[in-house]
């Protein structure tokens, strides 16, 4: 079964619809609830095609949305970076909306009747995991991860700014200079004495999905009876 609650803003539920939505819900032993940038915008957050979208966009003659590509980072891993610092700090100032809150605590609840429950999300800013969900797949990163493009490590990174070189970078005003920081200054790996350049781990435009994450993917969702958008 598969419930779209907010496929329409015209969607009204009838009393038949809740009452069969009920009954499934209750039944349901193995759930995944699949969520996109909507649900974040309920938390303040922008959207990331509306925050790219604005980022500099006069200056640039550009959507930030180009930024998001392995091509741009070749080019230009500073203003990348400076993207990203900008979009981290505002997930880090974001607070979980009532529906991430209202998920993880379905899950917990469900969890302890011996219910599985996964959360399938797109969005990058960890907020469901921050909400309290426990079983988290996230199909396009967090861009409070970072990799390594020398050594391939993939760590986990909250600071705020990610390195010294960032700290009051990122303005979104068009009039704003470009930091132009010098590449060795940018986040760089600490595994092991490494040091190669560190890009978000988030899938950008023109890559592939995580196997590994679209493999977990299709087994919850062959494994689920209920399946949620929300």
């Amino acid at each position: 079964h598969v419930f779209r609650p907010y496929e329409s803003h015209l969607c009204l539920l009838t009393v038949a619809d809740l009452a069969e939505f009920r009954e499934v819900f209750s039944k349901a032993k193995h759930i995944a609830i699949i969520t996109g940038a909507g649900v974040s915008a309920e938390s303040g957050l922008p959207t990331f095609r509306a925050a790219s979208g604005h980022w500099r966009k006069w200056k640039t003659q550009a959507s930030a949305r180009d930024l998001a590509t392995p091509q741009a980072f070749s080019r230009n891993s500073s203003l990348v970076w400076e993207f990203y610092h900008y979009w981290r700090e505002l997930a880090l100032k974001a607070k979980p909306s009532a529906v991430h809150l209202a998920i993880a605590e379905c899950e917990a609840r469900l969890r302890q009747q011996g219910r599985a429950v996964v959360v399938i999300t797109q969005n990058t800013d960890e907020l469901h995991r921050r909400a309290g969900s426990k079983h988290i797949l996230e199909v396009h990163g967090s861009v409070f991860r970072t990799r390594c493009l020398s050594c391939g490590d993939v760590d986990v990174n909250h600071n705020s700014p990610i390195c010294a070189a960032l700290e009051g970078k990122g303005d979104s005003d068009p009039n704003c200079p470009d930091a132009d920081i010098p590449v060795g200054n940018l986040p760089r790996c600490d595994e092991g004495g490494c040091d190669g350049l560190l890009r978000p781990d988030v899938i950008w435009f023109g890559e592939t999905l995580d196997s590994h994450v679209l493999t977990k993917v299709e087994k919850e969702l062959d494994a689920c009876d209920l399946c949620l958008l929300v």
